[in-house]
This record gives structure tokens, C-alpha cells and sequence, in this order.
């Protein structure tokens, strides 16, 4: 797989399967696309293009959001509406300097109460910094049965501050989630979690959809742009 942009599909839609199938949802492969069976949770898409040549119709059934990979989807007849548009991100191989800041300790969840306190710093770090939700609602520790997960948790006098995922494909590593809660961002947390999600030990590329914010320690990183995804959706809440 030569295409950057198939990676980060693949990486994606990897990583997607994975927590659907921790939350009990069913998804499937076929045609070029990967795509829901069940309605996911908001954060997740609910349809992915693996390959740019997928018709509109094929994805456009899909319980939710749509991750259009290429940018070649034409979905406003379907009653859907770009919702934002994303680069994507590509690290090639190689090895990379760990700096951690010395008050930091990196822990990988493998507990469920791992998993628990991961999720929990996650809902912290896109929201505000006292937003909770339902343990298990967007990642249950089921997901431990999955070894291609890594989920990684930055605490600072033990108390969870910053997290990442990293997801092992055949071909590349998907670096995912990345985030810090707002009262401790700037002190180069995110950067050290997101080291340690790129799972450089491998001898894999690493991808990874940046926000705008973001996109400067990324490319910090090593990363560069390599095409661009349009998240697709119908009215209603953002994905």
C-alpha cells in the first residue's frame, strides 16, 4: 500500500472497528467502504471510504457520520453537509527522541480501571475540565482484548492530565485521541503522550488527523501533510 491517504483510511477504520466492537455495535468491510451496522456513539464515524473510487450511494445508508478520505464524495443530495474538513498526517519510519517532562509519568492502560480513568481524562480534555459521562460509554475496557490498542495516560502528581491512542495496523500505526486537559496544556504533555502513541518501536509509519492547534507539534514530530478528509453529516448534533 503505496497511497498515504489508503494508511490513514485503513489506520481509521481499524481503530473504529475496534471500539464498536468493544461496545458491543456491529461493522463490516465491503465494496471500498467500512461502515456501521449500528447506530455508534457521536464521536465515531459511522461510514469510511477505503478506496477514492466509492460511489456516493454505497455509504451514503450509514447510521451517522461519514469520514470521506479522498474528498471525492458528493453527499449533499443524500441530505448530508460537509461538517468540517481535516488534514491528514503521515510520519514515515523511524526513530524518535522520547522527552517526557520529568513530572510526567506515561502509564498504558490495562486495567479496566485504567481504561476507565483514560476515558475519563478524554472527556476532560475535549470538554471542560469538570465534563464526566457514563464509564464505558464512548470506551469500555472490553477493548483490552483488542492488543493492536494502546492507550496511553499522562499523570502528573497522580493525577490524569493527558492521553492518546495509538492503534497497530498491519501497515501502519493510527495515532488517535490526542489531548490534555486545559489547565495543564503548553508544558509538552500532549507531544510526549503523542510519542509514545506513535509506537515508533514497530518500525511502522504513523498517521493521525490534527486539529489546528495541533498541527504544529505534529509536524514538530516529523509529520507532514499528506491530503486532506471532509467529515460528512446530516443535521443534528456534530460528530
Amino acid at each position: 500500500m503505496t497511497d498515504p491517504v489508503a494508511l490513514c483510511a485503513e489506520a481509521v477504520a481499524g481503530w473504529h472497528a475496534s471500539w464498536l466492537t468493544a461496545l458491543g455495535l456491529r461493522s463490516e468491510r465491503r465494496d471500498g467502504i467500512w461502515q456501521a451496522l449500528d447506530q455508534p456513539p457521536q464521536i465515531y464515524f459511522a461510514g469510511i471510504t477505503l478506496r477514492p473510487d466509492v460511489p456516493p450511494a454505497a455509504v451514503a445508508g450509514v447510521p451517522g457520520s461519514i469520514c470521506d478520505a479522498w474528498q471525492t464524495l458528493d453527499l449533499e443530495p443524500h441530505g448530508f453537509r460537509v461538517w468540517r474538513r481535516e488534514p491528514w498526517f503521515y510520519r514515515p519510519p523511524g526513530p524518535l527522541l522520547q522527552e517526557v517532562p520529568a513530572e510526567l509519568e506515561i502509564v498504558t492502560a490495562s486495567t479496566d480501571s485504567d481504561v476507565a480513568e483514560f476515558e475519563a481524562v478524554s472527556v476532560r480534555g475535549f470538554g471542560s475540565e469538570d465534563a464526566t459521562i457514563e464509564p464505558g460509554t464512548w470506551h469500555p475496557p472490553t477493548v483490552l482484548s483488542d492488543n493492536a490498542m494502546h492507550m496511553f495516560i499522562g499523570r502528573v502528581d497522580g493525577r490524569a492530565v493527558a492521553a492518546a491512542m495509538g492503534y497497530r495496523c498491519e501497515a501502519v500505526v493510527g495515532v488517535f485521541g490526542v489531548t490534555t486537559v486545559a489547565s495543564a496544556r503548553r508544558r509538552g504533555y500532549g507531544s510526549a503522550v503523542t510519542r509514545a502513541a506513535m509506537l515508533t518501536e514497530t518500525g511502522l509509519p504513523a498517521i493521525l488527523a490534527p486539529s489546528e492547534e495541533g498541527a504544529g507539534v505534529y509536524r514538530r514530530l516529523g509529520f507532514e501533510d499528506v491530503g486532506e478528509l471532509s467529515i460528512w453529516a446530516t443535521a443534528g448534533p456534530a460528530p
